[in-house]
């Protein structure tokens, strides 16, 4: 079991309290990490020690900034088998997955630094000032980006790695500082993330760490007067909770909240191929995502044979250890997010939802002290079922009938969430009625979940607020200011 300490203004520290908690392997409940327990007073040193750092961080040139940031991108790739190696161990994550999100993860810190770089603001036309030559113009008026100041960077235990790189690296390359609570599951990650910036000769106090509960420490930085904007991913209650408290001080917040996303296979698409294809994406990371397609809508016509071809890829997937290199499907995070997944699996037959297969916890010596689950497929859905509105954040999924595309739309935008979405179809102009209707930051046509270090995230309604990442990444923690400049006098 490792050790950790917090990096605070530069420095390695224990909490104030002395305090420590624990982290565990999702697949066995050994013992992974001790890890400071945090309070407020901790909270109070890592924005000060933020705020002192942001005045000549943020005077630095975005080549200089951006060159510190590409710096934590090569680092990240330097060090990927020790994250790979904690991904698989704190997480759950497959041995096959975790090399996907940490190269991921490199790439948009990398992005992020290039990005910068080209944030460019925009002049604009202004009126002559009175006195100006006839035909000319006496004043300038352009927009310029400024950073915020300092930024709490809140990130989710599903994709640890990937999550804070794409918060941290346009965060810091375009002036601000950051003080980053990461997930408390998996805080053995975020602390070895760390240890790596901590190596890379970046000022002092620009990236802070913290550890402990959201429902502490995540109140204690939203709440903060000292945080200038936040940026969080997590659930829905929790984004709204933030929300209020960050409210008090007016503060800006880049929110990507739930999902619970549509997928709508019409009768002219490749059945078989789309089934095969979307089981793999739906079971991946045990369903751990919030782009996880999770409300099929079949039309009637080719519904049976999707399903059964889904079910049966469902059926075919290898669930084990997440170190095996043969495992597709390793443990959920958690014993209490399986005791989450299995009430709402409950629930589910309880309101009268067909099991078409898993639903239960496989058996077996390597399954006996890890938190597995089957792969969960439910047919027979109506719209007002648990498990039909609710994300369960888990290899759980369920099918509706359509036979009427007005209706299909209706019913896949019936939901507060907003995140993304897929339709499955031959026929383009079709697909694309779809695409203008659907609700949802993201859609895509025969396809789903398809994302590079390019593409910015972010959903409408209840799953956030902003986009975050991408070719955009950088804009969005940054502020506008207008400037206006009578000159000639």
């Amino acid at each position: 079991m490792e050790k950790y300490k917090m990096w605070i203004g530069g420095n390695w520290v224990d909490a104030d309290s002395g305090k420590t908690f624990r982290t565990y392997n999702p697949a066995n409940g050994d013992e992974i990490a001790e890890v400071p327990l945090a309070g407020k007073s901790d909270v109070d040193k890592a924005v000060a020690a933020a705020r002192k750092a942001f005045p000549s961080w943020s005077r630095k040139t975005q080549e200089d900034r951006s060159h510190y940031v590409a710096r934590i991108a090569s680092a990240l790739r330097e060090h990927k088998d020790e994250l790979i190696r904690l991904e698989i161990a704190e997480h759950g994550a497959t041995a096959r997955h975790a090399p996907i999100m940490i190269q991921f993860a490199a790439a948009n810190v990398e992005l992020a630094a290039s990005a910068a770089r080209v944030l460019m603001g925009k002049v604009l036309p202004a009126t002559p000032s009175k006195g100006a030559p006839a035909g000319t113009s006496n004043t300038l008026c352009y927009l310029k980006y400024e950073p915020f100041g300092v930024c709490a960077l809140i990130t989710p235990w599903n994709v640890p790695t990937l999550l804070l790189a794409t918060k941290i690296g346009p965060c810091l390359a375009v002036g601000n500082t950051c003080v980053v609570k990461p997930p408390s599951i998996n805080s053995g990650i975020g602390l070895k993330i760390a240890e790596i910036i901590s190596g890379l000769g970046l000022p002092s106090g620009i990236i802070n760490f913290v550890t402990g509960p959201g429902s502490t420490i995540g109140n204690d930085l939203s709440s903060h007067p000292g945080i200038d904007f936040i940026s969080f991913t997590g659930s829905s209650e929790v984004g709204k909770t933030i929300i209020a408290n960050s409210s008090q001080t007016v503060k800006t917040t880049m929110m990507e909240l739930g999902g619970k996303n549509p997928c709508i296979i019409l009768e002219d698409a490749d059945i078989e191929a789309a089934a095969e294809e979307l089981c793999g994406i739906t079971f991946e990371n045990v369903g751990q995502n919030c782009a996880q397609p999770s409300r099929f809508y079949v039309h009637e016509k080719v519904h049976d044979r999707f399903v059964e071809k889904f079910v049966q890829t469902a059926n075919n997937i290898k669930v084990g250890d997440p170190a095996d290199p043969d495992t597709v499907m390793g443990p959920v995070v958690s014993r209490e997010q399986r005791d989450t997944i299995e009430r709402y699996i409950k629930s589910a037959i309880d309101e009268g939802a067909k099991l078409a297969c898993g639903g239960k916890r496989p058996t077996g010596p390597v399954f006996d002290k890890g938190y597995y689950l089957t792969p969960t497929v439910f047919t027979g859905l109506t719209p007002d079922m648990t498990i039909a509105r609710e994300e369960v954040f888990g290899p759980v999924v369920g099918f509706f009938k359509f036979s009427d595309d007005e209706k299909a739309l209706e019913a896949a935008n019936d939901s507060v969430f907003g995140l993304c979405a897929s339709v499955w179809t031959k026929d383009y102009a079709r697909g694309m009625k779809f695409v203008n209707e659907l609700q949802a930051g993201s859609v895509w046509i025969n396809q789903h979940m398809n994302l590079v270090a390019e593409t910015p995230w972010g959903g409408f309604k209840e799953s956030g607020l902003m986009k975050e990442g991408g070719v955009i990444g950088p804009e969005g923690y940054a502020q506008l200011k207008y400037v206006c400049i009578k000159h000639n006098q």
